[in-house]
């Protein structure tokens, strides 16, 4: 089940990568794709080679079984998020929320090497923190405040997943 666990994160990674470099030809060759922007689109390039890079990083990290790759990914990750708030706008933002915290959930579960159990509970988790997101906010509303929900959900459950844990290593000594 690790490594299985192991390439569903390497694959998602690679799709990010391939995902970057995809909105930096859409944006560069199709102007009107730049419409969820709300800086201009050479700042939403600059963002996404930086990313790029980054990623790049982790996967070589990752791919070499380093306990910084996942760490590294769920960082870097949480901090293109954020930014991006500021830099698109609307609803269509939740999609790339959504897959962030499938790169987050599949890093954690590399990094902590959880079972099969607590790994279903975390991607569960994944899925009510979207709906818990979606609920609270309207597209038309801010939707800063839906990745906050989102997030809060997301926390609480690794949170969860990580007492229970250190229960268990503390109940072992």
């Amino acid at each position: 089940m690790l490594d299985i666990r192991h390439k569903i994160l390497l694959l998602l990674l690679s799709l990010t990568i391939i995902g970057e470099v995809l909105s930096i030809i859409i944006w560069a060759n199709i102007p009107r794709q730049r419409y969820t922007l709300t800086a201009s689109w050479e700042i939403a390039v600059l963002n996404a080679v930086v990313m790029i890079t980054l990623n790049l990083l982790a996967l070589f990290w990752i791919k070499k079984r380093s306990r910084f790759g996942p760490f590294f990914l769920i960082a870097i990750s949480i901090g293109n998020r954020i930014l991006s708030q500021l830099i698109f706008t609307g609803g269509m933002h939740l999609i790339f929320v959504t897959w962030t915290g499938l790169l987050v959930v599949f890093a954690y579960l590399e990094y902590r090497k959880l079972n099969i159990r607590e790994s279903l509970i975390l991607c569960g988790g994944i899925i009510l923190a979207l709906v818990a997101s979606v609920l609270v906010f309207t597209f038309s509303d801010n939707s800063s405040f839906g990745v906050i929900v989102y997030a809060l959900v997301l926390i609480y459950i690794i949170s969860l997943i990580a007492i229970k844990k250190k229960a268990y290593f503390f109940s072992l000594k």
